[in-house]
């Protein structure tokens, strides 16, 4: 799992529901570079490393201005992780004027090419109407898509709306899938809320068993509202 610098999240929806957590934040973004495209192959392997180096802080001062400049040049090539920090960068204004246009404009090019956090970040663009008319429909194809190919992040938000029923028509079934799919990509919240749903059978069996087994694994990962949970169903038990 990532720590708390390499990845920033963003929920599409605002959670009314005082048992489900579904904290706000900001958008996703992964730090570890995924496979390189053929067509990145004009910025050499060490400057894209020394570019992440620079944008993440991995053993160097940060320095967003300068990573970009590398981002970029491999982005124009045709390589999708960059094209996504890129879409990053002008999203939230890092080393660059936030510009939501120039966001969308390389979000959508990475995200032709599948790039799972692209996806996820042009959704809440779309969810949230930065740049862009707001339109839910496409947030949640886009969503969807980025859940399928993996993204945890996604998965958990996929399920918390349909746990929530407010964005689409409430499905148990279907945000617990989803849930369970990122609990088991290793997202602690996502495991938080599988544990509440068996602590309560709300869309599983209720099992107690499973409850712990859960709600324990986000405790490992730092998350302190399980380990209240997990105190609490100690006390009562």
């Amino acid at each position: 799992m990532q720590t708390e610098h390499a990845r920033k999240k963003t929920s599409l929806i605002n959670s009314s529901r005082t048992k489900f957590d579904n904290p706000r934040g900001k958008v996703v973004m992964e730090t570890k570079a995924k496979k390189s495209n053929k067509s990145s192959a004009k910025l050499a392997k060490n400057e894209l490393q020394k570019a992440e180096r620079l944008f993440f802080g991995f053993g160097a001062k940060k320095n967003y201005k300068k990573a970009l400049q590398y981002f970029l040049e491999a982005a124009k090539a045709g390589d999708s992780n960059c094209q996504s920090h890129v879409g990053y960068a002008y999203h939230l204004g890092l080393g660059v004027e936030k510009d939501y246009k120039a966001a969308l404009f390389w979000y959508r090019k990475a995200a032709k090419q599948n790039h799972e956090d692209a996806l996820f970040n042009l959704a809440t663009m779309y969810a949230k109407g930065e740049g862009i008319k707001v339109n839910l429909k496409k947030s949640i194809s886009l969503l969807k898509k980025s859940a399928e190919l993996g993204n945890s992040w996604a998965q958990f938000n996929l399920g918390a709306i349909y746990l929530e029923g407010k964005v689409t028509r409430r499905n148990l079934k279907e945000g617990i899938r989803w849930i369970r799919k990122a609990a088991y990509n290793g997202e602690p919240l996502a495991q938080h809320n599988l544990g509440i749903a068996y602590r309560d059978g709300e869309g599983v069996n209720k099992n107690l068993c499973y409850a712990k087994i859960w709600l324990s694994k986000a405790a490992k990962q730092g998350y302190e509202k399980a380990k209240r949970v997990l105190k609490t169903m100690e006390i009562s038990s």
